[in-house]
């Protein structure tokens, strides 16, 4: 068993399905539906080549994060190269043959004029002091100098922590006196933003994080002064030393990273929030033009279908509706219609033209026919009235009163049909006749027959309903009523009884129940007197309406006879077809 919540959904789903229908039914929504088919590819097309500018955008910030680690990597190779130069000229020069004062000298004076690179010179052998020069704390000048002699190569150390005026420095040990040589000049890089070399111009917006050879993390600083975020440890996991481009957490700065020499590593990043909000403010855009142009072409479709079909076709429509038989239907004089709906018109026009000559043909014809129809039952009426009044001379000739009776009971059937085809021209209806005026005439009648008159010695009370049937029934009914009536007349009442004939006609759905009964002195016994033909007449024309007889002879008061058919009211059948 369904629950209410399955019922309004199934109520919902069938609500949905007829205005869907309702709106897709008409022109007008069917353009529409047409019109959205075939921007699809359209549409496809034009959010593909937006979020592939979308995508292109984003890549664009990557792209320009990759260019600036090459600038700062070269820039930044640049300021090392300077400095190793220095350090290399010194080593060549042997500044321990002079005297401590002049080496001191000279080490000043090569500090004062490379001041934006070098803090602090010094000249150092393993196990002893330095031998001309200075370094500043925390510079491990004996684990520099001897890595520097026995491996021969130039050896970057641990980044020094920048101090009140000065900024972080990168101590650098190269050996010197040859492949032989037991010494080493340590020299003190400063770790400036070496983004901005002299005489070119600064990369705005960038940020830049070195990385010494204990992965501690250093950022020399930005030229406009503004400071440095830290680097995040998750950021620097991912990021591959000359490796793609990659966006930091929520996509807000782009990193990449290269290495500058086997002790010092280079991160550079650059602000991407602007480029994507710029991307995807563009892709907005596109997608809203998108929108407002399909829109419009929604729009543009709706009022030119309005008024270039669907209001031609609105007012054929009201046109045609107030069109009624019998009158032209004129085309449209104003001519502004489409083709196809004048064509409609026009075939409609003429489709009303060919109707209304068939319809006046068919009336023509149908007053024909009733008029011929109505002469036909007016001459079958004369004839079976002729007929009858020979039956009634013939029988007026006949001694036998057997023989009489049996004339006088025939000329009462004639005269039942005669009456029958008479109320069939006069109310001018060749299907059906109404039963209420004509067995209110065939009892009368019937009455007469036997020279007796309704109220005098005999009562007749008829109760016939308002009802019509066909002509094919009322032939069996009205010699029904005829035989029923005329023995009860002439048999229920001898020596001059007097009594009260009641015939009743009532319907009850499909069904219509005949009722002839009277007071009289009932059927005789069968034993004595068998069965005659007007009892066998009755069963026979009960049959043939489609009911059977039930009654006879009623006992106790008032006795008398009763005859009951209920029978179903059926057309007439189907005429045959002319044979060829």
């Amino acid at each position: 068993m369904e629950g209410p919540t399955s019922v309004v959904q199934k109520e919902g789903r069938g609500s949905l399905r007829l205005r869907l229908a309702s709106i897709l039914g008409g022109i007008r929504g069917r353009m529409i539906v047409l019109l959205m088919v075939a921007g699809i590819p359209v549409a496809s097309i034009a959010i593909g080549n937006s979020v592939q500018d979308y995508k292109g955008a984003l890549e664009d910030g990557r792209r320009e994060v990759e260019t600036l680690r090459t600038l700062v990597a070269s820039r930044y190779g640049v300021a090392l190269g300077i400095s190793e130069s220095v350090l290399a000229t010194l080593a060549r020069q042997d500044p321990r043959l002079s005297a401590e004062g002049r080496c001191t000298t000279a080490f000043s004076q090569t500090i004062e004029l490379h001041s934006n690179e070098i803090s602090h010179l010094a000249v150092i052998r393993p196990g002893q002091p330095p031998l001309c020069g200075t370094l500043p704390a925390g510079v491990d000048a004996e684990a520099l100098a001897r890595e520097a002699i026995l491996g021969r190569r130039t050896v970057y150390g641990a980044f020094l922590p920048a101090t009140a005026g000065r900024p972080a420095g990168l101590p650098i040990a190269l050996p010197a006196g040859g492949e032989t040589g037991d010494w080493a000049i340590i020299g003190v890089l400063l770790l400036r933003d070496y983004a901005a070399l002299p005489g070119e111009g600064s990369i705005p917006d960038h940020l830049v994080w070195l990385i010494d050879r204990t992965d501690h993390i250093v950022s020399p600083g930005r030229a406009d002064g503004r400071p440095t975020p830290v680097l995040d440890s998750a950021v620097l996991a991912r990021i591959e030393e000359g490796g793609p481009g990659i966006e930091g957490r929520g996509g807000a700065i782009a990193f990449a990273g290269a290495r500058l020499n086997s002790g010092l590593s280079l991160v550079v990043g650059r602000p991407v929030a602007a480029v994507r909000e710029a991307a995807r403010a563009i892709l907005l855009q596109r997608i809203m033009e998108l929108a407002t142009f399909l829109i419009a072409c929604l729009a543009a479709i709706v009022v030119g279908a309005d008024l270039a079909m669907v209001r031609p076709l609105r007012l054929l429509s009201a046109r045609v509706r107030g069109w009624r038989p019998g009158n032209p239907f004129r085309v449209s004089p104003a001519g502004t219609e489409p083709r196809e709906v004048r064509a409609v018109e026009q075939a409609f026009s003429e489709a009303a033209a060919a109707l209304t000559r068939r319809e006046a043909d068919l009336r023509a014809a149908l007053e024909q026919r009733d008029a011929l129809m109505g002469e036909i039952h007016h001459r079958v009426k004369n004839n079976l009235q002729i007929v009858s009044s020979l039956l009634n001379l013939q029988a007026g000739r006949i001694a036998d009163p057997a023989a009489a009776e049996e004339f006088l009971a025939a000329r009462n059937r004639v005269r039942a049909l005669a009456t029958l085809h008479r109320h069939l021209y006069m109310q001018h209806s060749f299907e059906a006749v109404s039963l209420q005026p004509f067995l209110t005439e065939l009892a009368n009648q019937q009455f007469a027959s036997h020279n007796e008159a309704p109220g005098e010695r005999l009562a007749l009370k008829l109760d016939v309903a308002d009802i019509a049937i066909s002509t094919d029934q009322a032939v069996s009914l009205s010699l029904f009523v005829t035989e029923a009536v005329g023995n009860a007349v002439e048999h229920a009442f001898p020596d001059e009884a007097r009594g009260t004939v009641w015939a009743s006609i009532s319907a009850e759905g499909e069904e219509v129940t005949l009722l002839v009964r009277d007071d009289g002195i009932g059927l005789p016994d069968r034993k004595t007197r068998p069965r005659g033909l007007g009892l066998q007449l009755m069963e026979g024309f009960a049959k043939q309406l489609g009911g059977t007889l039930v009654g006879g002879r009623v006992e106790g008061e008032p006795g008398g006879t009763s005859w009951t058919v209920r029978f179903p009211v059926r057309e007439n059948p189907a005429p045959r077809p002319l044979g060829r």
